[in-house]
């Protein structure tokens, strides 16, 4: 068996000739056969937001002055990558950040630079404001075009980290959790950051483990009128609330939140309701929905991601460099997907 694995890599090497997608796979085949894998460990501890914000520019030597990218919608503002090239070749990466709403508002964040797959610029810091939306992140000289693989084009990516972000608008609460009526038919008080949710023990019971084992009497929460969760975002928790509720509040800003929370409360349906989204709705790219299918071990997802694959490029974001980020299992449906592109 292990040499018809082998088999297969060099197959699909030889089909796919790019020497990452050969190193992964035979690191991948190699976690295989090891021991078995320690469980994938999933830190709530930040509320901080990220995201990935990428952009292939083609035609480099006919591009004059700028070039524009695609507009990704994250977190309640617009965000697009901005090339700009100069006579000499020399180029700019920025990175742009829009509101629709005219009041004051601002979005602190910490980026990474890559460029071509290669890290170009690491945690740099720039706060976005309404007065000041445009960025000049990096500069590259020409003469550091061999270094990058830059030939008639260039990927240009930005990992941002959102450390905080004021004035911008929330969406409205379809539910009330603090009112009077939430108050008279509660018989627990969850706190999340420093807001109050009034709510019923057999509910939350019923749509999540977590919440039926901390109210069952094994620990010593079970008789406290308040119960505070740690490190977890109000808002996000509204969310996840309404969305157990059978509200749909679902969209490409918040699934990952709500995915998040559902996954650590093990919230069966939530979790179920955040899939659903993502298969048939979301407009994130394969590789983000690929990472959720396989952090979350959304099946259907998985599968879906895995038939979609079109292409080189595709089948090689979707890998992630270290192989044991994701299952066995998995990889070996990669590596069967990779003989079908030719």
């Amino acid at each position: 068996m292990p040499h018809q694995s082998l088999l297969l890599i060099t197959v699909d090497c030889s089909v796919l000739d790019f020497s990452r997608l050969q190193n992964q796979l035979r690191l991948a085949l190699d976690y295989i056969h090891s021991a078995d894998r320690s469980s994938n460990k999933f830190s709530i501890m930040s509320d901080n937001k990220e995201f990935k914000i990428s952009q292939v520019f083609n035609n480099l030597s006919s591009l004059r002055h700028w070039r524009d990218g695609d507009i990704l919608k994250r977190f309640g503002a617009y965000w697009r990558i901005h090339l700009f090239v100069y006579p000499n070749g020399d180029m700019h990466q920025h990175l742009v950040c829009e509101k629709s709403q005219t009041d004051n508002w601002s979005i602190r964040t910490t980026c990474d630079v890559i460029v071509n797959g290669k890290p170009f610029k690491k945690g740099l810091h720039f706060e976005f404001q309404q007065v000041q939306t445009l960025w000049y992140a990096s500069y590259i000289l020409k003469s550091s075009y061999r270094k990058f693989g830059i030939d008639e084009s260039v990927k240009i990516e930005f990992n941002v980290k959102i450390n905080n972000m004021t004035g911008i608008g929330k969406k409205k609460k379809s539910i009330n959790f603090d009112d009077d009526v939430a108050k008279e038919f509660s018989d627990v008080v969850v706190i999340a950051g420093n807001q109050k949710f009034y709510m019923n023990k057999m509910y939350l019971s019923f749509h999540s483990t977590y919440f039926k084992t901390l109210f069952s009497g094994n620990f010593s929460e079970p008789e406290k009128s308040e119960i505070e969760l740690e490190h977890i975002d109000p808002q996000d928790f509204q969310y996840f609330l309404e969305l157990i509720y059978g509200i749909s509040v679902v969209d490409d800003d918040t699934v990952s939140d709500i995915l998040l929370l559902a996954d650590f409360f093990n919230a069966k349906t939530a979790v179920k309701r955040c899939e659903d989204f993502l298969l048939n709705l979301s407009e994130k790219p394969l590789k983000e929905k690929f990472e959720a299918a396989t952090q979350f071990k959304l099946e259907e997802l998985t599968k879906t991601c895995i038939f979609g694959i079109k292409n080189r490029d595709e089948i090689r974001s979707v890998m992630p460099d270290d192989p044991s980020e994701i299952d066995h299992s998995i990889w070996k449906k990669l590596v069967e997907k990779s003989l079908t592109i030719s």
